[in-house]
């Protein structure tokens, strides 16, 4: 997403005149361009300058800052709350004003109309032929009124959202003020239809009081559903977040099936508090429609018994108030609880929070162990930690590096020979999290980043890396580049230690703090000694969216989700049923009409919602099934859009659609009627309906593509949270939060211009439809003086204004039910997304395949995406030892040479060219999940998800827990889980945090352990342990696999100089692979080179080592020179 356009359009609304504002006529050239075309971010207009996000956000903070200071002095909690009605109280008092005047207004138009009737009565004196025609241009004009009210409105709507995107936009500022105008409105109309009709009038009021009290339990309820609601909704968005974050690790497990149960029962949850707030709303939503005909029912039923005559201005007049305060009463004042009890939620889900900053001097080494708190301590330096007892003091810049000079930099962290293979060099677009990286690059670019500071924090930056890539960021900038800095190191490689000036031993607890080289060594030679310390003197070693119209599958891919042809069948009797009981107004059919208007509204509730969950299943399954690729070209907030628009789909879209279809029948009872008793009414209304349509039409073509710009520009926002609040640490150590925040503002900049259009538009439709809607009303009044009984008079007239009315919000609703379609859109878009291999085939395969674990390499080769370049070239080998049915292979290279990626290719994360088999089956023959479980790995990148323990080692439920328990021993963490509060059923934090980096690498040895198969891939599995730990886990994985086929890619050669073979790889080619001590009796081969990095000491270790696990024959052959 490009929000670094130097060329913007000015805003128009910033230079326009009065008259241009009014009817926003200065979006006509908007219009005109989406007419011809689709819209692109470059047609959006430049945010004004007091919507923009840094001004907002600054004007926010500090009055929350005085809430804090104030909050402080009360001895109680800031109160998000509070801050926001101070900070914008100006804006929602004008609002509360042109509401207010508005609602009279509507107040006002019975009385004119009542007028107007009377003179067509002819017995009401008093009234002459001049009062009429200025009771109908007061009704004319108080049209026209309205219009230049929602207009002035307009302008108090939050362009944005910026308060926050937990809070629901624009909705609140709507109905804000009905909680007060409700209760003043009905008591005035109360008042009023006292005058009109006498006492009789509080039998229909009694009936709408009645209600309130009914909207108030259904606002408390509508609460408290929408509290679990958003529980639940949370605890999806988290778990589709750790998805896609984790997906790589989900596939190579094949775990997707368990995920996807685990997420629809998610969803299941979520969906049934949805549905009864769906429900609740169905019943508003009938109660509205069906109120108005109860209540007048009643109240003339019973001034009919008081024997008091009923004359048509008497009837009309009544109708029209109780029209105008139903309106208020069952819809906007239930609507304004149900938004303010969203927003006081939202709000107490808002925290902010607060944080200090505060180091040493000189190069400190600290050795750690694994979970010996070394991060946790690195922390605490930064201030992201607070330490409960001392004190921490800093002096001085803190950063992860400095660098002058952009070559030194790219030299120190040998980045060179990577920038090199790079196919765009340094201009690479990097993937989410660094998708596209090793591990090893990953590392280097974060220790090369560009900043200025006094003091270095590295944590554990070579552990990533191979020895020789290490010695050379150890020499050349640890030590090089950064040399005359302090520096504080967390490293488990003993060779470093030597260099520094200080060293820190840690384990689960501080064993010594602050001393030298040597007098570690004195204090502590059992310890260093069983680690093997080496003798050597020296130590050193972007979204598219899509365009056009909404085509009609679109809709029936909606409905037919969840609903057959019958129901659909028994929807539209229904519907039909509803509104034809609702014409007549006897009391056997008024039952029968509250009877069919509640259940269409529930029914309808029901399928929408219930599509709703099927699509969003839908969309999951896609998006699981969709191969790696999709991953790395798509960051994270893509997929975490989707918040919004299944929000769209759970709420918003059901009650647009159910109040479009109830208002589209009431056009079209309301014209039959109107028509059989008065054809000529029709005359006005046909050429109304054309224009309406034309101008829907005309809107949509420009409304459809700012809706889905709006949508796009979006997910920027949500990556860009996402990766800030996963580096938060990073951010705040390289001193980077004012970057960021510039970078956030633009994104919501950018954003806020689409969302600008949205509004700005809508209002662009809703002025010129109420405009319409005055002209045409006038005409009906010029058409009532042809009928001069005063009974037709008034039905024509209530019907005119009834009729203009549902027209306009009619043709609303059908664009507003368009436009959120445009989310059905997206859902489905990702529900149809290209499918990865299937995950099951019919072929049988022997129940113990793999029985040899024979892997064969044929003409290999392997790109990640099919655009991209080929990672692996031509790679050729055969994985087995013809004396034996095991054998254990050691696969280093260069960071970056593609290791891991092949063991991508071996599970067919993408699928390779050339052939690649186990045991002589193709994989390419058979199911990926038949292919990825039968392989255990254990991934370079730890993942643990939010769950138990026991389900993040057995998703699948397969093994007892003595199995789990004697897993986690074997991994020497049976300890600390037993210490958990609810031992193996302790719920883990998200993404595992409350475990140490070495615990999690330990998590899944323990996994692969439970599996128990014929070939064990180890990805870099003992980077981030220390030496005796990676001593013990290589004799487990000796011993538990010893009659297995073990692929061990690593970066620490010690590990694999026991391999019956050694792949070496460079540059995506296999370079050398042989037995360990062959290839090391090869001077100028790549590999004795790798092992002459580790320094004189550890060389001479590694070479004897691979002398004694040589066989003796391969050895006399080499002596004798047959070999």
């Amino acid at each position: 997403m490009d929000v670094s356009r130097t060329e913007k359009k000015s805003n128009p609304l910033s230079s326009a005149n009065l008259l241009s504002k009014v009817f926003f006529c200065c979006l006509n050239p908007l219009f005109r361009i989406g007419a011809k075309r689709t819209l692109e971010e470059d047609d959006m207009y430049r945010v004004l300058p007091e919507d923009e996000s840094e001004r907002l956000g600054e004007e926010l903070q500090r009055c929350w800052d005085r809430e804090v200071q104030q909050a402080a002095k009360d001895l109680r909690s800031p109160k998000l709350c509070k801050v926001l009605m101070k900070c914008y109280w100006r804006s929602y008092s004008v609002y509360g004003i042109f509401t207010f005047i508005e609602e009279v207004i509507k107040v006002i138009q019975p009385l004119l109309l009542g007028k107007l009737i009377r003179y067509f009565e002819g017995y009401s004196p008093g009234i002459s032929l001049y009062e009429a025609y200025v009771c109908a241009l007061g009704i004319s004009l108080t049209t026209m009124g309205l219009v230049l009210l929602l207009r002035a409105e307009s302008w108090h709507e939050d362009p944005g959202g910026h308060v926050s995107h937990d809070l629901p936009q624009g909705e609140v500022t709507i109905f804000l003020h009905y909680v007060w105008v409700g209760p003043v409105q009905a008591a005035g109309v109360t008042v009023l239809l006292w005058w009109e009709i006498g006492a009789s009038c509080l039998a229909g009021m009694a009936v709408l009081f009645l209600m309130i009290p009914v909207q108030v339990l259904f606002g408390h309820l509508f609460s408290t559903f929408r509290a679990k609601t958003v529980r639940h909704t949370d605890n999806r968005i988290r778990m589709m977040n750790e998805v896609v974050s984790g997906i790589r690790i989900i596939k190579m497990y094949a775990w997707e099936k368990p995920f996807s149960a685990l997420f629809n029962e998610v969803r299941r949850i979520e969906i049934s508090d949805i549905m009864k707030s769906s429900y609740l709303r169905g019943l508003n939503m009938a109660a509205f429609f069906v109120a108005g005909k109860v209540v007048v029912f009643i109240t003339l039923s019973v001034y009919a018994l008081t024997g008091e005559p009923l004359t048509p201005s008497r009837v009309f007049v009544t109708i029209s108030l109780y029209g105008v305060v139903r309106l208020t009463v069952t819809l906007f004042f239930p609507s304004a609880i149900e938004k303010v009890s969203e927003t006081l939620i939202s709000m107490k889900r808002i925290k902010v929070p607060s944080q200090e900053l505060e180091i040493w001097k000189r190069f400190y080494l600290i050795y750690r162990c694994t979970a010996s708190l070394s991060s946790s301590l690195l922390s605490t330096i930064l201030g992201e930690l607070p330490q409960e007892m001392g004190v921490v003091k800093v002096k001085g810049e803190l950063t992860y590096f400095n660098a002058q000079k952009y070559e030194q930099v790219l030299h120190a962290c040998s980045l060179k020979r990577d920038m090199e293979l790079l196919p765009d060099g340094d201009l690479r677009v990097i993937g989410d999290q660094g998708s596209n990286l090793s591990g090893g690059q990953k590392a280097r670019v974060n220790l090369a980043r560009d900043q200025d500071g006094d003091i270095y924090l590295l944590d554990d930056p070579l552990s990533a890396v191979d020895a020789e890539v290490g010695k050379h960021l150890f020499e050349k900038c640890i030590c090089g580049l950064l040399r005359k800095k302090p520096r504080i190191l967390v490293t488990h490689q003993l060779q470093y230690l030597q260099a520094a000036d200080r060293i820190l031993v840690l384990n689960e607890v501080l064993v010594i703090v602050d001393d030298t080289f040597r007098a570690v060594l004195q204090c502590f030679t059992m310890t260093f000694t069983s680690l093997s310390l080496p003798k050597s003197e020296h130590a050193v070693a972007v979204e598219c969216h899509p365009e056009g119209t909404i085509p009609v599958s679109l809709y029936m891919k909606y409905f037919r989700a969840r609903a057959g042809v019958s129901l659909l069948l028994g929807l539209t009797v229904l519907n039909v049923l509803a509104q034809v009981s609702s014409v007549r107004q006897t009391l056997t059919i008024l039952k029968s009409a509250v009877i069919f208007g509640f259940l269409r509204s529930l029914v309808l509730f029901n399928v929408l919602v219930n599509s709703a969950q099927t699509l969003h299943n839908r969309m999951f399954q896609g998006v699981l099934r969709s191969p790696i690729g999709f991953f790395d070209v798509n960051p994270v907030g893509e997929p975490s859009n989707f918040s919004k628009d299944v929000g769209h789909l759970d709420s918003v879209l059901p009650w647009t659609f159910v109040d479009f279809i109830q208002v589209c029948l009431q056009i079209l009872g309301v014209i039959i009627v109107a028509a059989v008793v008065m054809p000529w009414i029709l005359i006005p209304t046909i050429p109304l309906f054309v224009i309406f349509l034309f101008l829907r039409h005309y809107f949509l073509q420009t409304s459809r593509d700012i809706k889905r710009l709006e949508s796009t520009t979006r997910s920027p926002i949500i990556y860009h949270l996402s990766c800030s609040l996963q580096g938060l640490w990073t951010i705040r150590a390289v001193k980077a939060q004012l970057r960021f925040q510039r970078m956030f503002d633009a994104l919501q900049n950018l954003h806020s211009e689409a969302w600008f259009l949205f509004l700005t538009t809508s209002r662009w439709f809703a002025v010129r439809l109420d405009a319409l809607c005055s002209i045409f009303i006038t005409l009906y009044f010029c058409f009532a003086f042809i009928d001069l009984e005063a009974g037709g008079v008034g039905l024509a007239l209530c019907y005119a204004v009834t009729l203009v009315g549902m027209f306009q919000w009619g043709v609303r609703q059908s664009s507003e039910v368009e436009n959120m379609m445009t989310s059905v859109e997206r859902v489905v878009e990702y529900a149809d997304l290209r499918s990865e291999a299937p995950w099951e085939l019919h072929r049988r395969l022997p129940p113990d395949w793999p029985g040899r674990g024979c892997i064969t390499f044929d003409q290999m080769s392997f790109s990640y995406c099919a655009e991209g370049p080929m990672v692996l070239k031509n790679i050729n080998a055969i994985i087995i030892l013809y004396y034996t049915a095991k054998c254990n292979v050691g696969i280093v290279g260069r960071t970056g040479a593609g290791k891991s990626s092949l063991l991508s290719a071996l599970i067919r994360l993408a699928e390779p060219e050339g052939r690649v088999s186990i045991d002589g089956v193709l994989t390419s023959e058979i199911g990926l999940h038949t292919l990825r479980q039968k392989i255990s790995i254990i991934p370079q990148d730890p993942v643990l998800f939010t769950g138990s323990m026991r389900a993040n080692l057995d998703p699948f439920s397969q093994h007892t827990d003595e199995d789990l328990w004697n897993a986690l021993q074997e991994v020497q963490l049976k300890g600390v889980v037993e210490e958990m509060p609810r031992k193996m059923e302790t719920e883990l934090a998200e993404a595992g945090s409350n475990f140490s980096l070495g615990q999690r690498q330990l998590v899944c040895l323990a996994r692969a352990i439970l599996r128990r198969n014929r070939v064990l891939v180890i990805d870099e599995a003992t980077a981030n342990v220390d030496p005796g730990t990676d001593e013990l886990i290589q004799k487990n994985i000796r011993e538990k696999f010893k009659d297995c086929t073990v692929l061990t890619i690593a970066h620490r050669l010690n590990t694999v100089i026991d391999s019956d073979r050694i792949m070496v790889l460079d540059a995506g080619r296999i370079r050398e692979y042989d037995e360990p001590y062959v290839l090391l009796l090869d001077r100028r081969g790549m590999f004795y080179s790798m092992v002459e990095q580790a320094g004189e000491g550890e060389a001479a270790a590694l070479f004897q080592t691979a002398k004694q696990v040589t066989p003796a024959d391969t050895i006399l052959q080499l002596q004798t020179g047959f070999l």
